[in-house]
């Protein structure tokens, strides 16, 4: 971590202010992705929202070339958030098979076109969880957010931004199934409140509250292990 950096984050974490240290940490690792729900819902322009609608309705009707758009869209976001479930590469592939063969097998299913995205993100969510309670060997399983390799020789400051970034995806890794869920969907995949909510089956309170949850177990953590 940079002088700049720890600096940064000693002020943060002294003001106890856990939304800042959270997004400080996130930001500095390399967390949060470049593309957060890939223009979607009031961030979409008019033109992308019935563009989609469009591509949601002829997918219905087994359009093969709407579905294989529908999959280029959205297949890096969904491939991203499995994977920080699963921690394998090779798991989040065939989950992410599974997630899409569901969501074009439930099409019918989908009363609004316009929930379409948040519809998704829950097929995908609860495929995540129904994986987990069985795999018995997850709990003890973490991987890197990057598989970085190790290489000898590096400088003091690339070897401290791997200590993090492996801290980092420890402590996420070891935080409750559904509070994790939420911390994914907020402040790595970018959806609001009001849309994880709906995907978990929870009160906009809860969610709220169990993301400042997820941030102070964070800190914690980091600050135990020496990180910060």
């Amino acid at each position: 971590m940079s002088y700049a950096a720890a600096i940064g984050a000693i002020e943060c974490f002294n003001s106890r202010n856990a939304v800042q240290f959270a997004k400080m940490v996130l930001e500095h690792t390399g967390f949060i992705m470049a593309h957060k729900k890939d223009n979607l819902a009031e961030e979409a322009n008019p033109q992308d929202i019935s563009l989609l609608e469009d591509l949601v309705n002829r997918s219905r009707g087994g359009d093969p070339q709407a579905m294989e758009a529908i999959y280029e869209r959205f297949n890096r976001p969904l491939f991203s958030l499995i994977y920080r479930y699963t921690s394998n590469r090779e798991v989040a592939e065939d989950l992410l098979q599974d997630v899409f063969l569901k969501i074009f097998s439930n099409l019918d299913s989908l009363r609004k076109t316009e929930t379409f995205v948040s519809w998704m993100y829950r097929i995908a969510v609860n495929t995540c969880f129904g994986y987990l309670r069985g795999s018995r060997s997850q709990i003890q399983r973490t991987v890197p957010l990057n598989n970085v390799q190790e290489r000898i020789g590096k400088d003091a400051a690339k070897s401290s931004d791997r200590l993090m970034k492996k801290s980092l995806d420890d402590a996420i890794q070891s935080l409750p199934t559904k509070m994790k869920a939420i911390f994914l969907l907020h402040d790595v995949q970018g959806f609001k409140h009001e849309e994880i909510a709906p995907m978990l089956g929870c009160s906009v309170g809860t969610s709220k509250s169990q993301l400042f949850k997820a941030r102070l177990k964070i800190r914690e953590r980091l600050e135990r292990g020496k990180v910060i």
